[in-house]
């Protein structure tokens, strides 16, 4: 249910059987000091009702957790960008928060559809990033960035499921995921790319909801 604390995946091996920080995809100085579930997070959200449910889900997981979810970006021990790549604005908008993050040296989390479609874009090289389908793995790649180290998140693997721990945007509106992909191959859009052919969530599951 949704007052269920989330798994914590740290040390833990992934879906292709790797345990090893370096065969996680973590790389970084390990740097000390920072006590896990204890800083504060600002959530800043790209792009459709889609990507704003993976926030919700992701602002969920963190605040159970014991972060601090902070509307203040100056607040904030780390950045969660939550990234749209349908059309440029987005992707450039995406970009230029990540800049003003690396100007005031706040460590990163970029997650969503930009890194999951081309991880090597330009401005991304020193943020953590997490992919579509590891959103449930946001604690980890929480905690491994404010340890200072570099997280590359973004196996394909099953939906994350829908009874995880969630912070609504808005309190009136309650958001279900019902699918994720697509069956186009629209040229003018990257979303198929980077969120891969469609897929259905479990009936049951969205019912629950």
């Amino acid at each position: 249910g949704r007052g269920r604390q989330p798994q914590h995946f740290k040390g833990s091996s992934d879906s292709a059987g790797l345990g090893k920080a370096e065969d996680r995809g973590i790389d970084g100085s390990g740097a000390p000091g920072v006590i896990p579930g204890t800083a504060s997070v600002w959530v800043k959200t790209f792009g459709c009702s889609h990507n704003q449910s993976d926030s919700e889900y992701m602002a969920g997981q963190l605040e159970a957790y014991g972060y601090r979810i902070v509307s203040n970006s100056n607040d904030a021990d780390l950045w969660l960008v939550n990234t749209c790549t349908v059309k440029n604005p987005s992707e450039t908008a995406m970009v230029n928060i990540v800049n003003k993050g690396r100007e005031l040296e706040k460590p990163m989390v970029v997650a969503g559809c930009v890194p999951q479609g081309e991880k090597n874009i330009k401005g991304l090289e020193k943020a953590s990033l997490l992919g579509v389908a590891q959103i449930d793995r946001v604690v980890e790649a929480v905690e491994e960035t404010l340890q200072g180290n570099t997280v590359r998140l973004l196996e394909k693997k099953e939906l994350p499921r829908l009874d995880l721990p969630k912070v609504r945007r808005n309190k009136h509106i309650e958001i279900i995921p019902l699918s994720t992909g697509c069956l186009g191959n629209c040229t003018y859009c990257k979303t198929k790319h980077a969120r891969g052919e469609l897929g259905s969530y479990d009936p049951e599951a969205r019912l629950a909801e």
